[in-house]
């Protein structure tokens, strides 16, 4: 199909995805950023195979810089049905293909229309600084996606940060006063096998609390049902029920996390969605890693710390023990010059 010039200036570009957590989605935004400074003349639209937190969670808190999510359009598999469907997408300035598939990717070069086609696969983007022989993708899903851009644009800026609505941040500096040394825990998720004990976490709190830190426990939907156990076993320790914050005019339904960020100095998370979110506000988190990978799923914060439990011989979360974390918490705190109170 012929293009006339001007329709070619007002072309979109694509970013393509598979399927997406809120990690995932949090560990591309570099990736977005790069492209809005890069082409701020430009709609961007999020191409999701499947489900795509960027649709049900994070559109909010990217302030226009998407123009479409069009999620859920089943185009990887079966390989030709999902090329039919690509090929009724409208021709881009520029396509950004965050999949690593071979056969899905090349699938969407043949058929979508398009300027510039940059992917992920090994041997089609080199790292930069590294020698023009080596060629190998980056395993960190983040400095994969950002990768992209640099392919397309060399040098890129991907500064920025996700944050709540004012009135969101105003409702937990009340709950949270910033000038306390709070350390926030994220301590549970709807996947048990990626998860540190709940007793662990407990004890780690009345640690931090003992020489003068101020831990809490932060609760959102996956965690409501640890909440009566707490109240009975651990009473002295400090909670803050995200799901029972009072917000009006919420910018989304991250607000009530993210509005907690500016009053922590540090977070201990395990390998999920609320350790990539309070990364991406700023804050520095201890991260614990069991059957998962930090090379590949690190959070994008300002500063973080790695506990694995591969470093104690094992897989599975238990493997962690609790004085590992107790260590590596205060060495950071300290590190960030984070101060008990008193």
């Amino acid at each position: 199909m012929n293009q006339t010039v001007g329709d070619q200036a007002s072309r979109p570009i694509a970013v393509i995805v598979e399927r997406e957590g809120l990690g995932d989605v949090i560990l591309k935004l570099p990736l977005l950023r790069a492209i809005r400074h890069a082409r701020p003349d430009r709609e961007i639209w999020w191409i999701s195979a499947h489900d795509t937190a960027m649709q049900t969670a994070v559109l909010p808190y990217v302030e226009g810089g998407i123009a479409r999510v069009m999620a859920e359009l089943d185009f990887t598999e079966p390989l030709l049905q999902g090329m039919r469907t690509l090929k009724t997408l409208p021709p881009f300035s520029a396509v950004f293909d965050t999949r690593t598939r071979v056969a899905s990717v090349l699938a969407a070069r043949l058929v979508l229309r398009y300027d510039e086609y940059y992917a992920c696969l090994p041997g089609l983007n080199r790292r930069v600084g590294a020698p023009w022989w080596d060629r190998r993708r980056p395993k960190h899903i983040g400095e994969r996606a950002l990768g992209l851009a640099r392919q397309a644009f060399g040098n890129v800026d991907a500064s920025g940060r996700i944050a709540a609505s004012a009135g969101a941040e105003a409702v937990a500096a009340t709950l949270l006063p910033p000038v306390e040394p709070w350390i926030g825990f994220a301590f549970g998720s709807n996947k048990v096998w990626k998860n540190w004990p709940l007793e662990r976490f407990v004890a780690l709190a009345r640690e931090l609390r003992s020489l003068g830190y101020r831990p809490v426990l932060l609760a959102g939907p996956d965690e409501r049902a640890a909440l009566p156990v707490l109240a009975g076993s651990a009473p002295d320790v400090d909670v803050v029920d995200m799901t029972a914050m009072m917000i009006d005019a919420p910018r989304g339904k991250l607000d009530a996390p993210l509005a907690l960020a500016p009053s922590l100095k540090l977070l201990v998370a395990k390998d999920c969605g609320l350790g990539h979110l309070f990364g991406a506000a700023g804050v520095p988190v201890v991260s614990l890693f069991g059957p998962t990978r930090p090379e590949r799923w690190a959070p994008n914060a300002p500063a973080s710390r790695i506990v694995s439990a591969q470093d104690f011989g094992g897989e599975a979360m238990t493997d962690i023990p609790l004085a590992a974390v107790v260590a590596a918490t205060l060495d950071f705190a300290r590190e960030l010059g984070v101060r008990p109170a008193g």
